[in-house]
């Protein structure tokens, strides 16, 4: 059997971006966290803590679409949390 590296998934995959983001988050919720899962568990490093401006940024272009920040997330920080529409998002190629 062989595995493969999450980093190395880029290297197999494509992404078709919509202009509208199928993940949405309210960052104010993001401020009572005190674990940040979903920056830490994200296998695409979508999620970013800027202690500076004390928000969390979410770049939704390169998205996996595993679930596993929706899962961690124990803040209810997600307004919107869905796949992408029909045609957009990650295309996984491997061959």
């Amino acid at each position: 059997m062989s595995y493969i590296n999450i980093d190395e998934i880029f290297d197999t995959t494509s992404f078709t971006i919509d202009k509208e983001a199928h993940i949405v988050i309210d960052s104010k919720f993001c401020l009572a966290c005190d674990h940040r899962g979903c920056e830490c568990a994200c296998p695409a490093r979508c999620y970013t803590w800027s202690e500076d401006d004390q928000k969390m940024d979410f770049v939704y272009d390169g998205c996996l679409e595993c679930g596993t920040c929706y899962v961690v997330c124990d803040q209810n920080a997600f307004t919107r949390w869905r796949y992408p529409r029909g045609g957009f998002g990650v295309s996984f190629r491997m061959t």
